[in-house]
């Protein structure tokens, strides 16, 4: 019988999702092309709006997940460790995916948004991209929370 709690066990776990992850972004991408959906285009600014609306509750979303990750810290065996650091990393993924896009729908916005916003945004999304594939990721991983909350306040100003 096989130890589930050896790390191997769980390096596997972590290869399956991150393959089965980047599919679904390539199928998504796709997808996208397929429909006619270009994210350079200027869109209509109801659509945005919308969109933004929808972005601006799975930032809220991934900040209470951020916020959590900085309370609970990492467990103590090696294996849910790793599972847990893959996790931490997938949602900073997640936060940066999701302010690219924001910042994207922002762009549509502008000047109607502040420079100020727009820049945040996109700052803020290469942080989370740098935090995903750094060493030091949970590095002020409560700081950088409260940045995304106020990004997230900061949207709902927008719209």
């Amino acid at each position: 019988m096989r130890d589930h709690t050896h790390p191997a066990t769980a390096f596997h776990a972590v290869a399956l999702v991150a393959a089965a992850r980047a599919a679904l972004g390539v199928s998504r991408s796709i997808g996208d092309r397929r429909a006619g959906r270009d994210a350079s285009a200027q869109e209509p600014e109801a659509d945005v709006r919308t969109d933004l609306a929808v972005l601006r509750a799975e930032l809220a979303e991934q900040v209470v997940r951020l916020r959590l990750r900085v309370v609970a810290g990492l467990p103590e065996g090696e294996a849910a460790a790793l599972a847990q650091t893959f996790e931490d990393r997938l949602l900073l993924d997640d936060v940066g995916r999701t302010l690219a896009l924001a910042h994207q729908k922002l762009l549509s916005l502008y000047p109607a948004v502040s420079e100020a916003l727009v820049e945040e945004v996109r700052q803020r999304a290469a942080e989370a991209g740098r935090r995903a594939t750094s060493d030091a990721y949970d590095r002020d991983l409560g700081r950088f929370a409260g940045h995304v909350a106020d990004l997230a306040d900061a949207l709902t100003e927008a719209l």
